[in-house]
C-alpha cells in the first residue's frame, strides 16, 4: 500500500504542479518581474537609512539565473510541493476512512483540498500578507514560526469541527484564536522604501494584484490537488 501510495502521490504531485506552474507563469510571475524593476535601483535605497531603519540588499546571496533556470527551479519546487502535500492528504483521508467511515471520492477530495487551502494558505496570509519584492518584511524566522502555528492551529480546529463530538467542537474556537492571540509578526514600517512616489504607488497596486494572483493560484492548486488525490486514492490504492 505505502509503495502505491508514493506512486500515486508522484502522479499528482506532477500533474497539479504543473497547474500550479503554468497558472504562476501567466498570472504571477509577471507582477513578480515588474515589482522587481524597482528592487534594485541603486546603493542610495539598498543601503542607506530611512527614518532609523536600514534597508540592505545581498548582492552575493545566489539565485536562479532568468530564463529556463528560474522556470525550472519553479517547477521544481512546485512538484517537491505538490508531492508532500498529497502524501498528506493521502494519509487524511485513509484515516478518515477507517477511523471516521468516511469514504473517498474525487468530490471528498476536492473538500479535502479546499481545507488545505484554508490551512496552508488562506489562514497564514491573513495574517502575513504575500509579498513582492523591494516590500517591507519583519524577519524571516518570526514569519516562519507564525506560519507554522497559523498552519497546525488551523488544522486542529478544522479537524476539531468536522471530528470531535458535540461540545468538544468548541475546541476548534480555541485552536482558530490562538495565532491572532500570539499575533503575526510585523515589520517595524509598513509599505515600500522607495524614494519615487510614483515607484511606490506603482507597488501598491502590484501588491494588490500579487494578494489576488497568488489565491486564485493557490486555490486552483488546491482543488485539483484534491480531486486528483480523492480520484487517485479510490482507482490505484488497495487497502
Amino acid at each position: 500500500m505505502f509503495r502505491s501510495m508514493v506512486i500515486t502521490a508522484l502522479g499528482v504531485a506532477l500533474v497539479a504542479g504543473l497547474v500550479l506552474s503554468a497558472v504562476q507563469a501567466l498570472h504571477v510571475s509577471p507582477i513578480i518581474y515588474a515589482a522587481e524593476v524597482f528592487e534594485f535601483v541603486g546603493p542610495e535605497v539598498s543601503t542607506a537609512p530611512n527614518d532609523g531603519h536600514s534597508h540592505s540588499h545581498n548582492d552575493q546571496a545566489w539565485s536562479p539565473g532568468d530564463g529556463f533556470e528560474r522556470v525550472g527551479f519553479t517547477v521544481l519546487s512546485n512538484f517537491l510541493s505538490a508531492f508532500g502535500f498529497t502524501i498528506i492528504l493521502l494519509a487524511c483521508m485513509f484515516m478518515a476512512r477507517d477511523k471516521a467511515q468516511l469514504n473517498i471520492s474525487w468530490f471528498r477530495g476536492v473538500v479535502w483540498g479546499l481545507a488545505g487551502y484554508l490551512t496552508f494558505f488562506v489562514v497564514p496570509a491573513l495574517g502575513l500578507s504575500p509579498e513582492i519584492p523591494s516590500m517591507e518584511a519583519a524577519p524571516l524566522e518570526g514569519r516562519q514560526s507564525w506560519w507554522v502555528l497559523a498552519v497546525v492551529t488551523t488544522g486542529l480546529a478544522i479537524f476539531s469541527l468536522v471530528f470531535l463530538p458535540g461540545i468538544a467542537k468548541v475546541a476548534a474556537m480555541v485552536f482558530i484564536a490562538v495565532p491572532w492571540i500570539v499575533g503575526a509578526p510585523q515589520p517595524e514600517l509598513h509599505g515600500f522604501l522607495h524614494p519615487d512616489a510614483q515607484a511606490v504607488i506603482t507597488l501598491e497596486g502590484l501588491q494588490t494584484q500579487f494578494v489576488y494572483a497568488t489565491a486564485i493560484a493557490n486555490g486552483l492548486f488546491w482543488i485539483t490537488l484534491g480531486g486528483l488525490t480523492g480520484y487517485a486514492a479510490k482507482r490505484f490504492i488497495k487497502g
